[in-house]
């Protein structure tokens, strides 16, 4: 299900957004919850289960720029979307790396055109269900930094916690947005999102270096140089 957020403490330009993004997820048989919010704040107390996010520039508080850094630090998968009457601010949503912009009044072809662009991009939008002693959690594909397969279970690090899933491998593989992960050895999985670096046969991640076998460097590496092209 696809995870979208409105940012905007206008009631009438909100409530116009909503239609539209109600109808073209309906119109293309999109499975999505849209939850809305009238301050920066308060979507940032919320903000690490969403892939899209119209966002506002203008908004008293926190504005939209640095509503979108907090976004940055909590949710780097997210696509931002901005929304803005002074075209002349457009050059600072850069620094938060936005994925459109959309000019005030709201126009529905704008909204469709962002939205098809991002549909293409969102990676890893499917949850899954992970344990945490021994605790049910659903866990968006895009969080998940890398898996560790075992014989009968596997782990997977997500934030600085390690959950687990008693899936088969066959299962695991069938389950994980083949877009976003690579086996890159018989014992790992990992998000290519994630991936800080990469250099002779070692994947450098937030707090972890993981070994490319022999047998996948050159898949791996054509793999993620493709990936780096096509999504980043």
């Amino acid at each position: 299900m696809l995870q979208i957020a409105i940012c905007d403490d206008v009631l009438e330009q909100t409530s116009m957004l909503q239609t539209y993004i109600c109808s073209y997820c309906r119109e293309n048989n999109a499975e999505y919850k849209l939850s809305l919010y009238t301050s920066g704040m308060e979507l940032l107390s919320d903000v690490e289960k969403f892939d899209i996010i119209f966002l506002d520039i203008e908004m008293p508080g926190l504005d939209g720029i640095e509503t979108g850094k907090g976004i940055r630090e909590k949710n780097a998968g997210c696509r931002i979307i901005m929304e803005t009457v002074m075209v002349e601010r457009m050059k600072e949503a850069f620094y938060i790396e936005a994925f459109r912009f959309i000019t005030k009044p709201i126009q529905k072809s704008e909204v469709e055109e962002a939205l098809s662009a991002c549909m293409k991009k969102v990676l890893g939008s499917t949850n899954m269900n992970l344990y945490y002693n021994r605790i049910v959690h659903q866990v968006h594909q895009s969080e998940i930094q890398y898996v560790v397969t075992y014989d009968s279970y596997s782990e997977y690090r997500v934030r600085n916690k390690m959950l687990r899933s008693e899936a088969s491998l066959k299962e695991l593989e069938n389950q994980l947005d083949h877009r976003l992960f690579f086996r890159v050895h018989r014992k790992y999985i990992v998000n290519m999102a994630q991936v800080q670096s990469y250099q002779n046969g070692i994947i450098k991640m937030k707090d972890i270096e993981l070994p490319v076998s022999r047998r996948k460097k050159k898949e791996f590496e054509r793999a993620y140089m493709q990936f780096d092209l096509k999504y980043r």
